[in-house]
């Protein structure tokens, strides 16, 4: 019986998360306009733009790679887990599971939306531009960038939940539970 991901699930994963766990001081730091003076003092003229970029840039990417996750989650069978999760437990699990789902692929979408009705240059790492969904209504931007920027912080606090969460089953468990991602 197969107790871990495969392969390709932990990749999606940990890449994944990196990418999401580097947004959230990004989105913070980076998109807000008021401290484009003070980032292009330290970093020099236009890598204010540059960052914004590589944040829009990254956002299309976990938005594509939780694309491919989900496709993968529903074509790949569960693993077994060594110690069964108590009732409790599997609710928890699955909620914030459910909840990283949705809002990794709501998120980014706002983002899309937000930057299309302001309008700005939507990138993909120099690569092309993403087409805007919708059009100009800086009202509608303001509104939805809120939108984004809020469910990211909650979606940081569903990161910090799950660290202690696989940290608790590593360390006061000591279930296995971990192995599932990592071995």
């Amino acid at each position: 019986m197969r107790t871990s991901y495969s392969g390709l699930q932990k990749a999606l994963h940990w890449i994944i998360a990196l990418l999401v766990i580097g947004m959230i001081p990004g989105g913070l730091i980076f998109t807000d306009f008021d401290n484009k003076d003070a980032i292009e003092g330290i970093f020099g003229a236009g890598s204010f733009n540059t960052f914004y970029d590589a944040h829009k840039s990254t956002g299309f990417l976990i938005l594509f790679l939780m694309l491919v996750r989900i496709v993968v989650k529903l074509m790949s069978t569960k693993p077994a887990y060594e110690v069964p999760l108590t009732g409790p437990e599997k609710a928890a699990s699955g909620a914030v599971h459910g909840l990283f789902y949705v809002l990794l692929i709501v998120v980014p979408v706002l983002g899309w939306i937000g930057v299309s009705a302001f309008p700005a240059p939507l990138p993909v790492y120099g690569l092309f531009d993403m087409p805007a969904i919708v059009g100009k209504d800086r009202d509608l931007s303001r509104l939805v960038l809120d939108y984004h920027g809020w469910l990211a912080i909650f979606v940081a606090a569903l990161v910090f939940a799950h660290i202690g969460a696989a940290l608790f089953h590593q360390y006061v468990k000591k279930d296995g539970l971990i192995r599932r991602m990592t071995g």
